[in-house]
């Protein structure tokens, strides 16, 4: 046979391939949804935060709290009581769409950095509305992700603007004056900067958030030092993920909430280390320290929706009290990770920070909480005895009802009856077989084999109905079956093991025995060792993932945890549609976690970083 004739076999072969294939593509319908209930939004009471985050002072001694979640500012006076609350969901003037930073000027003015809203607000001290400047954008005056803002001795604004990688400088007017730094990792060069302070010589510092270390400038912007290695660790030049900064202003000491390390670190005005202090569970992902200059320090223990006021001292801080209630009502949640619905209905929630699993029936109606003290929940409702949690992440449920939870912080897997009963508990702190480290995630197949996402060991561990250990897969990397986090687990119609790739931005699908199969997300699924290198916002593009669930039609549905998005793909990873964008009202996420679906197709999503569950259901 010559070549022609092999090339018109071959071209004939193509062609019907393509068509076998648009065929194929065909007859996958994208599904689209449509927004239902939410659970957990409605306004909270005055003492109840929601994801408390940066802090400013009047001259006055008052303190300013941006209560995120609550889409407010609260006001609380010099001995920490709350005196009133301003601002509500929003975008008309004085409205807020999930406020990140807040300050008082030196003419007692407060700004107020309106994150979702990509603006600037100026408030007289009553609180009346003056005027706001911004848009969203890369340009001059356009912001990516306006988070804190700190004044200069001239009045003059910086605005930490975190997904441009970048400060902008404004008058007190609002008029863009110059900007500082760019994406990268060298000096006077940013990877997601969050928190900004001024010191009484006008040294700007800023927190270099993934670069783990603080910058600091002149008031002209010149690079002049920094503070911290660069490396992530627990040493006293170390920081992991920086948030919040401020100085002392009596003593002009700074203070640094180093927010992955659940601590804050004391520097001299030298720069010099002091002590550290906090650590879980008295604090968990702190954004910000406010030093009052009488000896307190304020700060938000974030995750745990309080602030926590500590008394410094020369050679550490002691923990005087908390100011703010936990939210652990029926339909209250503290960093919920995911959801789970079983044949009849019943919805399950790993409500992480409180600690428990809620069950509700089909109509939303709680019917049982487990967890330390029947799952009352609150910042010390962690336990490590059976039944009880620490952060407990995501659930699986067998086709006998039977409820398997990722105990990550215990570093298990227990096993419930559907009632809540303890039946069992698998693994413990380790590297090797049958041990974990933070197991994130949970899946059972159709014959009863549970498969573990050991996400600091980076593997995939399988273990028959007994809990035998079977087999493992992974390692840490960017190739083919390597992970780099690896979080939630899903299993199809044909029991193949689809994985949330975290760090690499992607989802991997093997087989039953772990056998590659195929990848997707950004870069056509390829990996890489520092996620902001490999961070698109595109259809099909995915950025930190978190949750995954499969349909009965094998469409594969991934949270786009930092797109702030939901996605859905084929099984084979073909994109066929999305929703959501980063935004407080109801259908939109901030950070959207675990998801489940229902009998009727519904998807009940955990927005994580907004502490609410919103149910969507298949559009008509």
């Amino acid at each position: 046979m010559n070549k022609w004739t092999w090339a018109k076999r071959g071209w004939k072969t193509g062609i019907f391939t393509l068509l076998l294939l648009a065929l194929f593509i065909s007859n996958v319908q994208a599904a689209s949804f449509s927004h239902e209930d939410t659970w957990g939004n409605a306004n909270d009471r005055s003492q109840k935060f929601r994801t408390p985050v940066a802090m400013g002072k009047d001259a006055k001694g008052n303190l300013y709290m941006a209560d995120m979640g609550n889409h407010r500012i609260v006001l609380l006076n010099s001995e920490g009581k709350i005196t009133g609350t301003f601002g509500q969901l929003g975008s008309g003037n004085g409205d807020f769409n999930m406020p990140f930073g807040v300050v008082v000027d030196k003419n007692g003015d407060i700004l107020v950095a309106d994150t979702a809203n990509y603006r600037i607000q100026k408030f007289d001290s009553q609180f009346n509305f003056i005027k706001s400047w911004g848009t969203k954008g890369k340009g001059n005056d356009e912001f990516g992700f306006p988070r804190e803002i700190a004044i200069d001795s001239q009045n003059n604004y910086y605005v930490t603007d975190e997904f441009n990688h970048r400060i902008q400088k404004f008058d007190q007017d609002g008029t863009y004056l110059q900007t500082i730094g760019s994406y990268g990792r060298g000096d006077g060069e940013f990877a997601l900067p969050q928190g900004i302070a001024i010191n009484n010589q006008d040294e700007v510092y800023v927190a270099d958030t993934y670069n783990n270390r603080i910058q600091v400038f002149d008031s002209s912007g010149t690079f002049l030092r920094q503070v911290g290695d660069g490396k992530s660790g627990l040493g006293p030049y170390q920081f992991y993920h920086p948030r919040g900064l401020n100085f002392d202003p009596a003593s002009g000491n700074l203070f640094v909430a180093d927010t992955y390390n659940n601590r804050i670190t004391k520097f001299n005005q030298q720069d010099k280390f002091q002590y550290t202090v906090g650590g879980f569970p008295s604090l968990i992902y702190p954004n910000q320290v406010l030093p009052d200059g009488d000896g307190l320090l304020y700060v938000t223990d974030t995750t745990n929706n309080r602030i926590a006021v500590y008394v410094d001292g020369p050679v550490t801080a002691v923990l005087g009290r908390y100011i703010g209630d936990a939210r652990n009502g029926d339909k209250e949640y503290a960093g919920p990770y995911d959801v789970e619905v079983d044949p009849n209905g019943n919805i399950f929630v790993a409500d992480s920070f409180n600690h428990r699993i809620l069950k509700y029936n089909k109509s939303g109606s709680l019917i049982s909480k487990w967890g330390t003290n029947f799952g009352v929940g609150g910042p010390n409702g962690f336990g490590s005895l059976v039944g009880q949690f620490m952060i407990p992440r995501q659930i699986a449920i067998d086709k006998y009802g039977y409820v398997y939870v990722a105990d990550s912080a215990n570093h298990r897997i227990q096993k419930f009856t559907n009632a809540g009963v303890f039946v069992s508990t698998y693994g413990s702190l380790g590297t090797l077989s049958g041990f974990f480290q933070f197991p994130n995630g949970v899946a059972v197949d159709s014959k009863g084999n549970i498969f573990v996402s050991d996400s600091v060991n980076n593997r995939i561990q399988k273990f028959n109905a007994f809990f035998v250990y079977q087999t493992e897969w992974g390692g840490a990397g960017t190739g083919d079956g390597k992970f780099n986090q690896p979080m939630q687990v899903a299993i199809d119609s044909e029991d193949n093991v689809y994985v949330v790739d975290r760090v690499n931005n992607r989802i991997q699908k093997f087989d039953n025995r772990g056998r590659f199969i195929t990848k997707w997300g950004t870069n056509q699924g390829r990996g890489d060792n520092d996620p902001l290198e490999n961070w698109e916002e595109g259809e099909g593009d995915i950025f930190l993932p978190t949750g995954i669930a499969i349909d009965k039609q094998d469409r594969v549905y991934v949270t786009d945890t930092s797109n702030n998005r939901m996605e859905v793909y084929d099984e084979n990873g073909v994109f066929l549609s999305q929703f959501g964008s980063f935004s407080g009202e109801e259908r939109e996420f901030f950070s959207p976690q675990g998801v489940g679906i229902d009998s009727s197709g519904a998807l009940w999503i955990a927005d994580g970083l907004l502490q609410r569950i919103q149910k969507f259901v298949p559009a008509k």
